[in-house]
């Protein structure tokens, strides 16, 4: 039976519009600005956003992004934070860390985004020797991860690929962003004249979203309830390079296929009204006059349930939305399961360098004012032996306030105590600090040192809550 972990760090990929874009001329960040829209006005803003004006991608993003019809998802930021409460590596120096976060320009063709991730995941093996790869995709995020896996080598690199609400024969609601563009843009203050067509336009312009469209599901019918091919660019796109990114995308899916060639975990919504079909309305000379629209609850509000549920994934359905999926309490808790408990790690905080493990543990997770936290470290070379000789200290900062409250007029000051080694126990450590009078979470950050070994951090994230009065 396994004991432990294995060695291994994270990959993070964002789905469709969960990257930072910048031009690279100006320095300005064009997506997602609110205020580069106000700076630079409607027509220029979109006239460099659209592809293939160059973008660079320059992080992840953070804040709640709100694109009606197209996208509502809740910040990443989220994501990462229950990642660092399950004892990873989130900040600092990326040769440091064990949470990696691959940002991309979405508007690109998807097989350039998987080489780009490939490029990535090489260099970061380089700063963990021997650890596994295992990577963790939203949305497009798992497109671009599937094909880096299945054509560009990486089978032999990834072990494990957890995908959280991601396509693998594209969604209805692409054709409907393509067709209707989007019903408002991000900012209530800007008019919304115009920005159906705009937006149309605009996203009809990126190659990246043809290869959304479903393939193998017929979602559109005529009147006569007969299938209809969305494939067919010559009546309802604009010009020969819209018909020839749609045939492309036809092509990438088929293509990409439905395989598995690594451990594959399938988190995915239902239960949720999801677009997922329409009918056309043709007109005489061959042409679409329009397409009625039709929900049902089979998917998660972006994704249909039939393309979300991988044929050959382990499956795990979730009542939850396509833009909350990762930050979803059940599914936090199963991702989790998979990622630690079901290895059998005791540790919460479980820290791995090239010289030194560090196992880091306060002795619950919520205390209440003037309560003591005991605090408990085993600090071991790579072959565990113990380190005896190190020095453990750990500070307790506040980090936030508890849900529903309001932050404190002053959050307290950072406390600082050092760990005691046990003298029966070689490697071991234990401290204590006090519950603080004020709620919150609270962060607990252990920095250890050894003469040889060199340094370590790792964290924990407690709660501490008052009693009434």
């Amino acid at each position: 039976m396994t004991t432990s972990v294995p060695n291994h760090f994270l990959v993070f990929v964002p789905g469709y519009m969960g990257s930072l874009l910048k031009d690279p001329q100006s320095g300005e960040m064009l997506w997602l600005d609110p205020g580069s829209i106000l700076r630079l006005g409607l027509d220029e803003w979109f006239k460099r956003m659209a592809f293939p004006n160059p973008l660079e991608p320059i992080g992840v993003m953070n804040d709640i992004v709100f694109v009606p019809p197209w996208v509502k998802q809740e910040e990443y930021g989220r994501f990462f934070n229950a990642l660092r409460e399950m004892g990873y590596r989130v900040d600092g120096d990326e040769r440091d860390v064990n949470v990696y976060r691959f940002a991309y320009d979405w508007r690109q063709d998807n097989r350039l985004s998987a080489r780009k991730l490939g490029e990535a995941i090489e260099r970061w093996r380089e700063f963990h020797p021997g650890a596994q790869v295992w990577i963790i995709a939203h949305s497009n995020g798992g497109v671009v991860s599937r094909w880096y896996v299945e054509k560009e080598g990486g089978k032999d690199v990834v072990s494990r690929m957890f995908l959280m609400g991601s396509p693998w024969d594209g969604t209805p609601k692409v054709m409907r962003i393509a067709w209707n563009g989007a019903d408002m843009l991000m900012r209530p203050g800007i008019d919304p004249l115009g920005i159906a067509a705009r937006t149309r336009a605009l996203f009809r312009t990126f190659p990246s979203l043809y290869q959304l469209m479903p393939v193998n599901n017929r979602f559109l019918r005529d009147a006569n309830n007969d299938d209809v091919d969305a494939f067919k660019g010559e009546v309802w796109l604009d010009n020969a390079q819209q018909r020839e990114f749609l045939l492309d995308g036809q092509r990438f899916t088929a293509e990409l296929g439905d395989a598995a060639s690594v451990e594959t975990l399938c988190f995915f919504g239902r239960k949720k009204p999801t677009l997922t079909s329409g009918l056309v309305r043709a007109l005489a000379q061959g042409t679409w006059d329009n397409i009625e629209w039709a929900n049902t609850t089979a998917g998660d509000g972006t994704i249909p349930e039939r393309s979300a549920a991988h044929p050959h994934a382990e499956h795990i359905p979730l009542v939850v939305g396509h833009g909350d999926i990762y930050v979803d309490p059940n599914a936090l808790d199963k991702l989790r399961w998979e990622l630690i408990d079901k290895f059998g790690a005791a540790e919460k905080a479980l820290v791995s360098t090239a010289t030194m493990t560090v196992a880091f543990d306060p002795d619950k997770d919520a205390y209440r004012e003037n309560e003591t936290i005991w605090l408990h470290a085993t600090v071991s070379d790579p072959q565990d032996a113990p380190l005896s000789d190190a020095t453990v200290s750990v500070q307790m900062a506040w980090d936030r306030p508890l849900p529903g409250d309001p932050p404190p007029a002053q959050p307290p000051a950072p406390i600082t105590v050092k760990m005691v080694p046990m003298q029966r126990t070689p490697g071991k450590f234990e401290g204590l600090l006090y519950g603080p009078a004020v709620n919150g979470y609270y962060r607990l950050t252990a920095q250890v040192s050894h003469p040889d070994a060199g340094n370590a951090r790792a964290e924990e994230l407690i709660a501490v809550e008052t009693l009434p009065t």
